[in-house]
């Protein structure tokens, strides 16, 4: 879940999502897929953008041009950079008790 600003200097708190830009970062296939949310908040979003390295991390950069948009929602799908499995949707019910 997103509740601060992506950008160490700010952590600006997330109330609402009315400007800045929002990345979903998909990982894995199948049934090991996960999928994780990434804020910078506007002023953040002025002077720095999202960077997506081979490696599959997520980092920062310096903007580089003056092109941004109010609000941009975009998926980026990265390689698996886990160490572990995940459970699948079968093993994790029962992992929470529950019966599937």
């Amino acid at each position: 879940m997103i509740d601060r600003c992506f950008n160490p200097a700010c952590r600006r708190t997330l109330d609402y999502l009315r400007d800045g830009r929002v990345v979903r970062v998909i990982r894995g296939k199948n049934e090991d897929v996960s999928v994780e949310h990434y804020w910078l908040c506007g002023p953040c979003y002025l002077t720095h953008d999202f960077e997506f390295p081979p490696d599959g991390t997520v980092s920062l950069r310096m903007r580089t041009n003056d092109s941004h948009e109010e609000f941009f929602l975009r998926d980026v799908v990265l390689p698996e950079r886990r160490r572990g499995k995940r459970l699948s949707d079968t093993n994790r019910a029962s992992f929470d008790g529950k019966v599937a």
